[in-house]
């Protein structure tokens, strides 16, 4: 039987702070089996450098009130989760073209560019990139993913 190639997925941090707090959050699951299939190999998982910013913030200043050790071990956490890259100057030129052209700040943007540059899908919860087409809800993806042990053992104890 031939190996499957891992779908390669660029997370954003709308969808990335799933991964560590779920209250009042949506499509927290769906995040979640991402993440899973990840760890399963059969999804490589990417985030931006500036994620973790985004995160940090949301946090701390956000719905989460989280304390600032909680939310250094999050950030900690993220960064033995996935990879996080920097954008190079062909992602930040297509990122500005991008913002331009769907009027998206560029930071969203700058997610867009690296999750097309490397041919991934873009997982975002942000309303502008999805209407803009240029990014798939976690429970989008989560259809196409293979059924793991895990989730195969969580949907029969339902």
């Amino acid at each position: 039987m031939p190996a499957t190639r891992a779908i390669d997925v660029v997370s954003d941090a709308s969808v990335a702070l799933k991964w560590f707090h779920a209250d009042g959050e949506e499509d927290v699951q769906p995040a979640r089996a991402l993440l899973e299939a990840h760890k399963a190999r059969t999804v490589v998982l990417t985030v931006l450098d500036l994620t973790a910013y985004e995160i940090g913030n949301a946090l701390l200043r956000g719905r989460a009130k989280a304390t600032a050790e909680q939310t250094a071990t999050v950030l900690e956490a993220l960064t033995e989760i996935c990879h996080a890259i920097s954008l190079s100057p062909a992602h930040t030129r297509l990122a500005t073209q991008l913002a331009d052209q769907h009027n998206l700040t560029f930071y969203d943007a700058a997610y867009a560019a690296v999750a097309q540059n490397r041919e991934a899908f873009l997982i975002t919860l942000d309303r502008q990139l999805l209407d803009a087409g240029l990014g798939k809800r976690p429970s989008e993806l989560a259809t196409q993913l293979p059924v793991t042990t895990e989730r195969r053992r969580r949907t029969r104890s339902r």
